[in-house]
């Protein structure tokens, strides 16, 4: 029996934009041991609980089916046609009198199996995330002795990286185990098994509880790696993990980060098919970290700098190193795992959907996300926002710090990344550099993630050196877009709205002066400076409306 992905029933067939199908590359093993053709096994049940899974039980069952001999689906009360969906599919379908907890289910379920004479009982999720080819894996590990075999959403890919030891290799004991993923769902138990799961009461705390019953008992537990169905990266035909069908490519900078580069490449997701991990003239080992991680998977990609050039200068050296390799779409993430890489599809997708070609991070939005966040940088983010709004043009940006970004292949390719800044303020002067462009950006919140990181940033001479650049960027921008380009009257607003402003502070002083050291009148040339600063001040809001006008603007980037 097989089963094509067009066949699959929608309710199975839904994907977070990197997966082909029902259950995308049924055919073809994770595993290079097991023949690449499904075979029912005869020792083997399924035992599926559920609950008013209609759109997804029959084609879960259809793909159960084709490597075990035995599906068993534990109705726990459904309303819907579920029971009658499973059944047609050719499972046996244990309908139980009233709703009841998943854990009942699963364990009338086992009871069932037990009578078929099987040696092994895989336990499948109803909800379609876990991938039914994995069933021989774990059942082949019951049936050569293992009570419980756990499949681990934490081992495969580059999470299952062994994490770097210098000097040595990593250590392992077959005796012990340690447990990666305790909340897995998806797991096979031997017949000797399923007679202790009786003594765990019925809570969402089964699964871990069962772990260390087993273990307690002297039992043998297994862990094998899994990939769930929203983690498969989609190829075209050439092999290369593809995000909705681009080719995404996430840049590292990093210095001195020899205590979190790791785990920062380790969880950078599979559908991630290019990592530029750029070192930055590092004095510790991280060099040597990034060429080991390199070593274990060839998608990362170590660059060296033999001089501290400065972050914005890494990642200039990254994007160029993506562009040259044809990458679709280039996020960037800091060495020291401050970014969350779950948050990397929020990043991408406004992208791929062509409603911008520049997403950045944006961690202030929301009370809650900036809470680790402390005051002091949450001030000096503050001002820098408001100053980067003036001079980018970005009205609508809220955290232009946030290195959290993803860029589009045609936005990059306009970009001077040679004369793009090379330290800290890179992101606030890429900003001037897309407005130019016209390019449109978008904000996607997610939260701060603040841990063993220690930041670079001297904030005492950074505020500094971002404003002058920002004021620099700014008059830069004015000329190359609203004058060279194509004229726009809001640079006479900006010219008249500064000119008046400082005439008029000027003449307020001078007012003051005239007041009390000459002793002549004060309020005539107080008020005409008044006056005087009022429309220099009209004539800069007039000028910023313009520009945000500029902004909400269609053009043909997005036609």
């Amino acid at each position: 029996m097989t089963l094509s992905p067009e066949s699959a029933p929608r309710g199975l067939s839904r994907t977070v934009g990197r997966t082909g199908g029902a259950d995308a590359g049924i055919l073809s093993w994770s595993s290079p041991s097991v023949s690449p053709i499904a075979v029912q096994l005869p020792e083997v049940a399924v035992v599926i609980p559920t609950f008013n899974d209609e759109l997804a039980i029959g084609s879960l069952v259809l793909l159960a089916k084709m490597y075990a001999a035995h599906v068993i689906v534990a109705d726990a009360g459904s309303t819907d046609r579920t029971a009658e969906v499973a059944a047609a599919a050719g499972a046996d379908v244990l309908a139980l009198a009233q709703p009841c907890h998943r854990v009942q289910a699963l364990l009338a379920g086992a009871r069932r199996a037990i009578g078929y004479d099987c040696h092994a009982i895989v336990f499948l999720d109803s909800k379609g995330d876990n991938l039914a080819r994995h069933i021989p894996h774990l059942a082949q590990s019951v049936l050569e002795g293992a009570d419980l075999v756990v499949g681990s959403r934490s081992l495969g890919g580059r999470k299952g990286i062994p994490p770097y030891r210098p000097g040595r290799a990593p250590v392992s004991s077959p005796e012990q185990f340690l447990s990666t993923d305790p909340q897995s769902t998806f797991r096979a138990i031997s017949i000797r098994g399923i007679t202790l799961l009786d003594l765990l009461p019925f809570s969402d705390s089964f699964e871990p509880m069962m772990v260390t019953l087993f273990q307690e008992k002297g039992f043998r537990l297994k862990e094998i790696p899994v990939t769930l169905r929203s983690d498969l990266p989609a190829t075209d035909g050439d092999e290369i993990p593809r995000y909705r069908g681009k080719k995404v490519a996430v840049v590292i900078p990093a210095h001195n980060e020899e205590l979190l580069i790791g785990e920062t490449l380790a969880g950078i997701p599979d559908f991630v098919c290019r990592i530029y991990a750029v070192n930055d003239a590092s004095t510790d080992t991280t060099q040597e970290i990034m060429e080991y991680y390199a070593g274990k998977d060839p998608s990362i990609i170590p660059i060296h700098h033999d001089k501290n050039k400065g972050v914005g200068a890494a990642i200039a050296t990254g994007y160029q190193r993506a562009l040259d390799d044809g990458m679709d779409i280039i996020a960037v993430m800091g060495g020291d795992n401050q970014m969350d890489p779950e948050f990397l599809p929020n990043l991408l997708d406004p992208i791929v959907d062509n409603k911008c070609d520049y997403t950045m991070g944006n961690r202030l939005v929301n009370p809650i996300y900036r809470a680790s966040m402390s005051t002091w940088r949450f001030i000096g983010n503050t001002m820098l926002t408001m100053l980067t709004k003036i001079a980018s043009g970005y009205w609508s940006m809220i955290d232009p710090q946030n290195g959290y970004t993803a860029i589009s292949r045609r936005a990059l390719e306009r970009i001077d990344l040679e004369a793009m800044y090379p330290r800290y303020g890179y992101c606030n002067d890429l900003l001037v550099r897309l407005n130019i462009s016209s390019f449109r950006v978008i904000n996607v919140p997610h939260p701060a993630r603040y841990g063993k990181e220690k930041s670079g940033i001297k904030y005492s001479t950074y505020i500094m050196n971002v404003s002058k650049l920002l004021l620099l960027d700014f008059l830069w921008r004015l000329k190359v877009k609203y004058v060279v380009i194509s004229f726009h009257p809001l640079v006479l607003f900006y010219f008249a709205g500064a000119l008046f402003t400082l005439v008029g502070l000027g003449g307020a002083v001078y007012a003051v002066y005239n007041k009390f050291i000459l002793q002549n009148l004060l309020f005539v040339p107080l008020t005409l400076s008044l006056i005087v600063i009022g429309v220099g001040f009209m004539s800069l809001f007039f000028a910023m409306f313009f520009d945000m006008m500029q902004e909400k603007g269609t053009n043909g980037w997005y036609a």
